[in-house]
C-alpha cells in the first residue's frame, strides 16, 4: 500500500515527461544559436560536444535522437547544479 506522503514527494510520470520535453526544447534553442553565442555560454563539455554533433547531422531521425541525448545531458547537468548558470545566460540572450 502506498502512502499519500510518498506519492506527494515524488513527481508523477507525466510531470517527469513534461520536464524532459522542456529541457529538450531548451536544447533545441541552444542548437539554433550561432556558434559564436554558444562559445560564450557556460556549457559542460559533454553538452557542447552533443550540440556540435547535432549541427553536423543531416538525417531527421538522427537529429531527433541527438536532441533526446542533449535533453538527457541537460537533466544530468540539472541534477548536479551546473545547468542553472546556463539557463540564466540563455534567458539574457
Amino acid at each position: 500500500m502506498r502512502s499519500g506522503v510518498q506519492e506527494a514527494e515524488r513527481p508523477s510520470r507525466s510531470q517527469k515527461k513534461r520536464e524532459s520535453l522542456a529541457l529538450q526544447e531548451t536544447g533545441e534553442r541552444l542548437a539554433a544559436l550561432p556558434r559564436a553565442r554558444l562559445a560564450a555560454l557556460p556549457l559542460p563539455d559533454a553538452l557542447r560536444e552533443g550540440l556540435d554533433d547535432y549541427a553536423r547531422m543531416g538525417s531527421y531521425g538522427a537529429r531527433r535522437r541527438q536532441l533526446q541525448y542533449i535533453g538527457r545531458l541537460m537533466r544530468e547537468a540539472q541534477e548536479d547544479g551546473s545547468l542553472q548558470p546556463l539557463l540564466d545566460a540563455l534567458d539574457r540572450l
